[in-house]
């Protein structure tokens, strides 16, 4: 089965392929892969140059504005980051309810970021877990340069099966 793709990424410039608009806001995250709700058309490389130098191409997929990551319900956890830090509030929807807004299917989720560290991760693990896209930390909007513009997080201190998880995973 062919992987599902997720790349957290801001699109700096607001080209989405094939004379596309942007999302209104501009797109914060893209889902791209294994999707059937899609908004937007292919990469374009000459216009999206994040996407090319990651080497991140697709033919369409669906592209998350702050506002859509907003509609969807959100969610606070608790939780010590980095790994035996200080505890700090994380608040965004779930993943797997924003890659089910997308209709993603697949066996792996392979989550980009601005920088372009890069994470492969079983889609049933995201599944498992109410693993959040932070939009937030302690009341605070996540910013570029920071943890932001999203940040996966991980409930290890709430989800018994978490304990002991490091940073790795954890993808901004």
């Amino acid at each position: 089965m062919r992987a599902l793709v997720t790349a957290l990424a801001v699109l700096i410039l607001s080209a989405c392929g094939q004379g596309q608009p942007a999302p209104e806001g501009g797109a914060l995250v893209t889902v791209m892969g294994e999707v059937s709700e899609t908004d937007r058309g292919a990469s374009a490389s000459a216009t999206e140059p994040l996407f090319a130098a990651y080497d991140i191409s697709f033919r369409d997929a669906r592209a998350f504005t702050l506002a859509d990551l907003q509609s969807l319900p959100a969610h606070s956890v608790e939780v010590r980051f980095p790994l035996g830090g200080e505890a700090h509030e994380f608040r965004g929807p779930l993943l797997r309810d924003v890659l089910g807004a997308a209709s993603a299917s697949g066996s792996r989720v392979t989550i980009t970021a601005l920088d372009g560290y890069r994470r492969t991760i079983p889609a049933a693990r995201l599944a498992d877990h109410d693993v959040i896209l932070a939009l937030s930390m302690d009341g605070e909007a996540l910013g570029i340069g920071g943890y932001g513009p999203a940040m996966i997080v991980w409930p290890r201190d709430s989800d018994t099966a978490l304990r002991g998880l490091d940073d790795s995973d954890w993808v901004w």
